[in-house]
């Protein structure tokens, strides 16, 4: 007999990984002090508008989206308690205009053109769904954002285009 599995198969993407060679836009930012930020995470404007990123909050208006934090543009540590994220302060790429792998909810549905909305609250703050979540209350629906139909649900991670 032999092993022809070994389980390792590699995933589709990472969360914040650039999806393919279409044309995007990359900005650079600064996320607020004190801000924990992921790849694959959506960002706000912050305190200084055009200057400066953070996690939504409840009522973020969808005009305040400024883009998907990229993997690779800031270096990140795995910390001792095992957080990989940013501590604040700290420059970032945010993808504006192009496609990418999104950070997404457990109970999102991805298909092909379906719109995609950016959560708001609770412990998915920063990751996307789709606009009929109900599991997700605190949500905005993002203009010229959708889904592309590729995800790994396992890792939980969608390609994202953003328009």
């Amino acid at each position: 007999m032999v092993q022809r599995d070994y389980g390792y198969n590699q995933p589709l993407g990472l969360p914040g990984g650039i999806y393919d060679l279409s044309p995007k836009k990359i900005v650079t930012r600064t996320t607020d002090p004190n801000v924990s930020v992921k790849p694959g995470m959506g960002l706000v404007r912050g305190a200084s508008e055009g200057e400066t990123v953070k996690l939504p909050v409840t009522g973020t208006a969808a005009d305040k989206f400024e883009g998907i934090l990229v993997h690779g543009s800031k270096q990140l540590e795995q910390t001792m308690n095992g957080a990989v994220a940013t501590a604040g302060s700290d420059t970032v790429g945010l993808m504006q205009r192009g496609r990418i792998w999104g950070l997404i909810a457990s109970t999102a549905t991805i298909a092909y053109g379906k719109g995609v909305a950016l959560i708001l609250s609770g412990e998915n703050v920063g990751r996307f769904t789709d606009a009929s979540d109900g599991s997700e209350s605190q949500k905005v629906a993002l203009p010229d954002v959708i889904f592309t139909g590729r995800a790994d649900k396992d890792n939980e991670i969608a390609v994202i285009e953003m328009k």
